[in-house]
């Protein structure tokens, strides 16, 4: 029987497991409700070509000599199962060949496998896994890291609204000068306040529900789209589907885009969007960079459409040096770090632990993805 491949994929580089903290324990039952994270409607052992696995290729530097997050933590999972800790390309090469699983990132070392079974990508969104040539039309079985960093990423996006409409940018810039002139800098926005005001998210999945719940605790009203229903939270005020997008922006004080990068989705806040907003509106980006016109995003802070971007993610990206957006005085770049938190990381790590596990023992895994359909 020809093998699904299911690609546990761990980012070594991935920038929210880079960062330490602490933080209340959990179980991982309870984050799993927390966060939302759906199973498998199937059990992995009754998915066509599983197999137990012999060796995991896991391409992610344990953080503790024991304890949590160490390889004596995955270790215990495994159940017997060779487990091969990694780093760098030509360890992956080596370790992948005969490999059943993979834990790791978006590479197109995947492809030098004719053995793997399972992988799971360890960022949210598998875009950059739509690059590597042939992938997306195997018939893998694969998971990502999907919902473990909302809520951090859900904080920073509120932490760049709140900037923005209390004009934080430009009270740094009169500290610089050593300016006490409380605010009056020419060509200012005038200062809002978020109670009352509209915030529209564009993609309500992990990210974009988590926002939303912030704002609504904000006392704001929250519209917002999503690709699969009208249904969601109750602290919504209306879900529209995306085809709706560019209508429900004319109600827009505030948007938060937090789609994922999808043939459908590229592009899609584009001159039109901008220009069914009304004026002085403000716009956060921590999706996808690809999913904004970055020319249209320009215009519209130029002309006043917009009174200011908080921008996490860009097109391109990175945003290379003498880019036009490095110098706009309305604009925060954060440079796609919202979702580091000592929070994204324990929640990484138990979802991938838990991934290997339920995969070794054949048991519903979460998170899944289609590779073809990209999310």
């Amino acid at each position: 029987m020809k093998k699904l491949q299911l690609i546990t994929s761990l980012f070594l580089a991935s920038f929210y497991l880079q960062v330490e903290g602490q933080v209340a324990e959990i179980n991982i039952d309870s984050l799993i409700l927390e966060l939302g994270i759906r199973e498998s409607s199937m059990a992995s052992r009754d998915m066509a070509g599983w197999e137990r696995p012999k060796k995991v290729t896991m391409l992610i530097a344990p953080k503790a000599e024991s304890g949590f997050a160490s390889k004596q933590w995955y270790l215990e999972v495994a159940d017997g199962v060779n487990i091969e800790f990694v780093s760098g390309r030509a360890e992956v090469e080596k370790s992948i060949i005969d490999s059943d699983v993979y834990i790791g990132g978006c590479s197109d070392v995947i492809t030098q496998s004719k053995t793997l079974d399972y992988i799971h990508i360890a960022s949210a969104g598998i875009d950059r896994c739509g690059r590597i040539p042939g992938l997306k039309t195997t018939k893998l079985i694969a998971t990502n890291n999907a919902k473990v960093h909302s809520e951090t990423i859900a904080e920073h996006s509120i932490a760049l609204v709140m900037a923005l409409t209390r004009r934080l940018p430009m009270f740094h810039d009169l500290k610089t000068a050593s300016d006490w002139s409380r605010g009056n800098a020419p060509n200012a926005p005038k200062a809002i306040a978020l109670k009352g005001k509209t915030m529209l998210v564009l993609g309500l999945g992990g990210i974009g529900s988590q926002v939303a719940k912030r704002a609504h605790a904000l006392e704001m009203r929250v519209i917002g789209t999503r690709n699969s229903s009208r249904t969601g939270p109750d602290y919504m005020d209306y879900i529209g589907l995306s085809d709706e997008t560019n209508t429900l922006a004319k109600q827009a004080d505030i948007v938060v885009n937090a789609l994922p990068l999808t043939n459908t989705t590229e592009g899609i806040v584009d001159e039109a969007f901008f220009n069914n907003l009304k004026d002085g509106s403000y716009y956060i980006s921590v999706g996808r960079g690809k999913t904004t016109d970055t020319n249209a995003l320009i215009a519209a802070l130029k002309s006043g459409k917009l009174s200011g971007a908080g921008l996490d993610v860009t097109d391109p990206e990175p945003l290379p040096k003498g880019h036009e957006i490095w110098t706009m005085p309305n604009v925060i770049i954060t440079q796609h770090t919202a979702g580091r938190s000592d929070l994204t990381s324990r929640n990484a790590y138990m979802i991938i632990r838990e991934n290997l596990r339920r995969y070794i023992q054949g048991e519903k895994l979460l998170n899944m993805v289609d590779l073809a359909r990209g999310y």
